[in-house]
């Protein structure tokens, strides 16, 4: 989900959010706040039926090129949504790295259940604040927001692995499965993507710079695999990202 002007947004992939995903396909899939799409385009890809919600000027051009259907709508906006939607039902909602954005998160997810068929499945994607990185710069009296990660400026809600679930239970959701994305390494991303914003103002900004620089491909083949391994055995500490698959109780 972009943030607010003068941010230098950076595409991810949500890789824990695809690996619980597996290689499900066939399935009519809504991605509320879908952003650039880097994530859904891959649910796509597999075969699958992706719309998206999203209102930045900055992504939807760019998702309306990936997805075959993108809403031009504020997720908040339930009625423009109701609107386009009509009486549409979907296999699967997403709510990759969104819900922390707002300000009633647990109304907003059950709003969108009027859209999710009787036997249907919601993933849910949440920044951990439980961080090992976070609770250090807690025990030296620190909180320092961020343009990015778990302390991102324009993040209002924050979750630990525990009440990230809580969420999703008090919202009449019973969770199935869950994952989670390692934080070892991740604490030192927003220096990277500092590094790569453009050095003046007006410069070039390339969102995909990141996910198409040397360095993070050599990340994802030598260290994440290992960063896995060991955020597998504290998540609670270790994860940057917690995600579940949830459906109705």
């Amino acid at each position: 989900m972009p943030n607010d002007k003068g941010y230098a947004y950076y595409e991810d992939v949500n890789w824990g959010l695809l690996r619980l995903w597996g290689g499900r396909k066939g399935l009519d899939v809504l991605d509320v706040g879908c952003g650039f799409a880097t994530t859904s385009e891959r649910i796509q890809s597999l075969g699958n039926r992706v719309t998206g919600v999203e209102l930045s000027p900055e992504a939807l051009p760019v998702a309306r090129k990936r997805l075959e259907h993108v809403l031009a709508a504020d997720l908040q906006d339930l009625d423009s949504v109701s609107r386009e939607l009509g009486d549409t039902k979907f296999d699967v909602i997403v709510f990759a790295d969104v819900l922390e954005h707002l300000a009633w998160p647990q109304s907003i997810l059950e709003a969108y259940l009027v859209f999710l068929k009787p036997s249907g499945r919601v993933l849910i994607s949440l920044p951990n604040v439980a961080l090992w990185s976070v609770r250090l710069s807690h025990l030296f009296g620190r909180w320092n927001y961020q343009d990015t990660g778990v302390l991102d400026r324009t993040h209002l809600r924050f979750f630990t692995r525990g009440t990230a679930r809580k969420l999703i239970e008090s919202a009449g959701l019973g969770i199935r499965a869950g994952t989670q994305t390692p934080g070892l390494v991740r604490p030192f991303i927003p220096l990277v993507k500092r590094l790569l914003a453009p050095s003046k103002v007006g410069g070039n900004h390339d969102p995909a710079a990141l996910l198409n620089s040397r360095l993070y491909k050599i990340y994802l083949r030598l260290v994440y695999p290992l960063e896995r391994a060991v955020a597998a055995v504290w998540p609670g500490g270790l994860a940057f990202q917690v995600i579940f698959e949830a459906e109705r109780k």
